[in-house]
């Protein structure tokens, strides 16, 4: 438990720091989506749930992490809890499943809903100038570009499934390549966890 327990107890303490020197201003960003990956992360470390570390993993590797990067490229600024909550997760994540053969089922569709969830929730909650999850597109600089509205949203939820869907096929190919004696299955889980299915020959 040692090892498992002190991963846990060090993403959430990350998700702690940040979320403590945020000023009640800012608290509104805790409905992006990252932090609710982080929790579930940190909460499938502490009770030795593969599901939810395995939801959260695949969520940063397919969604949280790429659209962090992004948004540090566009910004040119970084601040270090920012850092740890997108870093810490992952990398104490993958840390976890090393150990298995493959995705458990249904993680895709759980790494989704940590984006669908509460990009519905800051819509109708959020400051539609702060942009949580991009929810408020019609307030982003140039709504010109990508016309605002539910086609956008429509399209936006979809290739967000097609990413976790990807990230999940990805992980699986190394899980795999890493226990060439085992074929598709996670120890005690059952099949892969994608939608889209994939056959690795070696």
């Amino acid at each position: 438990m040692g090892t498992r327990f002190t991963l846990g107890v060090a993403v959430l303490a990350s998700l702690a720091a940040d979320v403590a020197l945020k000023s009640p201003a800012n608290r509104g960003e805790l409905m992006w989506a990252c932090y609710w990956a982080s929790s579930t992360v940190g909460l499938g470390l502490l009770i030795n749930w593969p599901i939810l570390v395995s939801s959260g993993v695949v969520f940063f590797a397919g969604l949280g992490l790429p659209a962090w990067a992004v948004s540090v490229f566009m910004d040119r600024h970084v601040e270090i809890t920012s850092v740890l909550i997108h870093v810490v997760p992952l990398i104490a994540g993958l840390r976890y499943i090393s150990r298995t053969s493959a995705i458990p089922n249904y993680c895709a569709t759980l790494a989704w809903l940590l984006f669908a969830v509460p990009f519905g929730l800051s819509w109708k909650l959020c400051d539609p100038k702060a942009m949580i999850n991009l929810s408020h597109w019609d307030r982003w600089p140039v709504p010109e570009v990508i016309p605002p509205g539910w086609p956008f949203y429509g399209a936006l939820g979809v290739a967000a499934f097609l990413m976790v869907n990807f990230a999940v096929l990805g992980l699986n190919y190394v899980l795999q390549r890493r226990a060439p004696g085992i074929s598709g299955q996670n120890v005690g889980q059952g099949s892969q966890g994608s939608v889209i299915s994939v056959t690795v020959s070696r």
